[in-house]
């Protein structure tokens, strides 16, 4: 009896330790929380040290992520299962407001949720003349996975 004891506690610590384990190697491994929205959804990612710039790809090899500078989270112009999706590989446009953050998210946010989180809101803020794109500044390849409702 005492053995059976002494063995359940045995694997339930070492379950518990692996859970601990694999929650540390998702994060060591770039496992993002929250990373950019696409089509008002967040999505996380997996960082990858890729520089795929210099490689002589054609444009329509890749989708667009508008990268804000920390004024608030990217926004990206597709999502897996979306026709045309190129399978995370991305160029990075540095956008940022011609006057105040305030100004291009009044432009741009055309459902009123506080926040440019869709291609098109980004691109109304533009055409709008309240942010500009700055062109590309990186170009690079990593998954996208949509953050569990209530998930982070």
């Amino acid at each position: 009896m005492q053995r059976n004891l002494i063995r359940a506690l045995a694997l339930a610590a070492l379950g518990a330790g692996s859970m601990v384990a694999g929650t540390a190697a998702a994060q060591a491994s770039g496992v993002s929380g929250p990373a950019f929205y696409i089509d008002h959804e967040l999505y996380r990612t997996v960082a990858t040290p890729t520089d795929l710039s210099g490689t002589g790809a054609p444009a329509q090899s890749w989708d667009t992520i508008y990268s804000f500078s920390g004024l608030q989270r990217s926004v990206a112009t597709a999502a897996p299962g979306d026709p045309g999706f190129n399978g995370g590989r991305w160029q990075v446009h540095a956008v940022s407001p011609t006057g105040t953050y305030a100004a291009a998210l009044a432009a741009g946010d055309l459902d009123g949720d506080g926040v440019l989180d869709a291609a098109n809101e980004v691109q109304a803020a533009i055409a709008a003349g309240a942010l500009v794109d700055n062109g590309v500044v990186k170009y690079f390849v990593c998954t996208v996975n949509k953050v569990p409702a209530g998930g982070a």
